[in-house]
C-alpha cells in the first residue's frame, strides 16, 4: 500500500512527453510510481514497449484497467474524440488507483516536475473533501494579460491537468463520473469544457481545497502573476517552482510556449532566462524520447473498422441515439454499424439544426423571445430536440 501514486492518461502520440513527464517525477520522487493510461491500447499486448530499466516506477496499463467492458469502452471512444475521452476517463481512472494507493495525483503528460512536491500530500491531507485544486489564476486578470477577462466564464475555474485526491473523495469521483460518461464535451454552445465546467460544481458540492501555492501547474497563462527567476524561484513569492505544465508545446520550435494563442509567446519564453532554459531542457527530454520510440500508430478511434473517417457529427449522433447500437471498432458489428451509419443522417441533421438554434437564442435573444411568444408550440417541440440528456439548452 502507497502513500500516494501518480497518474497521467493519454494516447500514444503524446508518450514522449509522458515519459519525459515520468523522468522527472524520478528526479525528484525516485521512489514513486507513475501510473500510464494509453487509451488507444485496449490490452497489456497492445501497449508500446519502453525500457523500463531507465524508468523505474512507471507502469504503462491500457483501458482494460478501467474495469469497464470492451463494449463500454467502444462506446465512449465513438460518443468523444480523443482529448473527450482521455478527459472523460479521469474518475474511473483515479477510483482504480485509490485501490491499492492511498492518495492520487493526475497530472497531464505535458506537465514537467522541477522541484520535491513536498506540500502535496500535506496540502491534500487539509481538504475537508479530499479534493486538492489549482485554479487557474490567484490574481485577478491584468486588462493586457495573456488571455481575456472572461477565460474563465468558458473553461472553468480550474486547471485540471493537476489535482490530487485521496479515499474520501470516492463519493465524488462516483458523481464526477455519472457527469462525464456522456457529457464530458468541448462544447460552448452548451457551455461545457470537458471535464472542467462540471468540476466548478463538484469543488462547492464536495469541499475541494484550492492549492495556492503559486510553483504548483504554472503555465503560459498564469505565467504574468508568477514570475520565474534564476534557481527556478517564483520572483513574487520566494516558492520553488514544483510543475511546469508546457500547453501545447512544440520541441522543435521552443523559443513559443505554446502554439495554441493567436499571438506569438516567444517574449515570455525569453523574458526570463530560468524560463528559457527550461523550455530548451524539456524539449530535449522529449525529443530524446521521441526519437527512442517507433513513430506512433493512428490513433485507431479516428475510423471505424471498415476505416471510414469518424467525424464529430456522427459521434454526437452516436452518442444522442441511445444505447444497443453497434460498435464501429469490432469488425464483426462492422455490417450492422454500416446500416447504422447510412441512417444517421437524421440524428446528424437534428444536431446541426440544435446547434443553429442554440446560436441564433444566444446571438438574437430578443427575436428569439418574440418567436416564442408567438408560437410556443414550436418552440417548445424545438427545445425538446435540442436539450440534451443533461438539460443543457444553450
Amino acid at each position: 500500500m502507497s502513500d500516494l501514486t501518480y497518474c497521467t492518461i493519454l494516447a500514444t502520440n503524446y508518450l514522449p512527453k509522458a515519459l519525459s513527464l515520468a523522468e522527472s517525477l524520478r528526479v525528484h520522487h525516485p521512489e514513486a510510481e507513475l501510473v500510464v493510461l494509453l487509451i488507444d491500447a485496449a490490452t497489456d499486448a497492445d501497449l508500446p514497449s519502453i525500457d523500463h530499466a531507465d524508468l523505474p516506477g512507471v507502469r504503462l496499463v491500457g483501458t482494460d484497467f478501467l474495469g469497464l467492458p470492451q463494449a463500454e469502452v467502444d462506446h465512449l471512444a465513438m460518443i468523444y474524440d480523443l482529448v473527450e475521452f482521455a478527459t472523460a476517463i479521469k474518475p474511473l481512472a483515479f477510483k482504480r488507483v485509490l485501490e491499492t494507493a492511498e492518495q492520487v495525483a493526475y497530472l497531464d503528460p505535458d506537465t514537467y516536475v522541477t522541484a520535491p512536491m513536498e506540500e502535496l500530500s500535506k496540502e491534500l491531507d487539509a481538504s475537508d473533501g479530499g479534493i486538492l485544486l489549482t485554479p487557474h489564476f490567484l490574481e485577478p486578470l491584468p486588462d493586457d494579460g495573456p488571455v481575456a477577462q472572461g477565460h474563465l466564464l468558458t473553461v472553468g475555474v480550474y486547471n485540471l491537468g493537476f489535482g490530487a485526491w485521496d479515499r474520501r473523495a470516492c463519493q465524488f469521483l462516483d458523481w464526477w463520473w455519472a457527469r462525464l460518461k456522456e457529457e464530458c464535451l468541448f462544447d460552448y454552445l452548451s457551455g461545457l469544457f470537458v471535464d472542467q465546467k462540471w468540476m466548478d460544481i463538484g469543488s462547492v458540492l464536495f469541499q475541494a481545497r484550492s492549492l495556492r501555492h503559486y510553483g504548483y501547474n504554472v503555465s503560459v497563462v498564469n505565467l504574468h502573476e508568477r514570475p520565474i527567476g534564476a534557481g527556478l524561484v517564483m520572483e513574487t513569492t520566494g516558492e520553488p517552482l514544483r510543475l511546469f505544465h508546457f500547453h501545447a508545446f512544440d520541441p522543435d520550435n521552443p523559443t513559443e510556449l505554446t502554439t495554441r494563442l493567436s499571438r506569438s509567446t516567444s517574449d515570455l519564453r525569453s523574458s526570463s532566462s530560468a524560463v528559457a532554459d527550461l523550455c530548451e531542457e524539456y524539449a530535449d527530454h522529449v525529443r530524446r524520447h521521441r526519437d527512442a520510440l517507433p513513430p506512433a500508430p493512428a490513433y485507431p478511434y479516428f475510423t471505424d473498422s471498415s476505416g471510414k473517417r469518424i467525424s464529430r457529427q456522427l459521434r454526437r449522433a452516436y452518442r444522442l441515439s441511445g444505447e444497443g447500437l453497434p460498435s464501429a471498432f469490432d469488425p464483426a458489428q462492422a455490417e450492422a454499424f454500416a446500416a447504422w451509419r447510412r441512417k444517421s443522417w437524421k440524428r446528424k441533421s437534428r444536431e446541426l439544426i440544435g446547434d443553429g438554434a442554440k446560436s441564433i437564442r444566444l446571438a438574437l435573444p430578443e427575436e428569439y423571445g418574440r418567436l416564442r411568444a408567438r408560437f410556443p408550440k414550436l418552440a417548445s417541440r424545438m427545445k425538446s430536440k435540442v436539450v440534451g440528456r443533461s438539460g443543457i439548452w444553450g
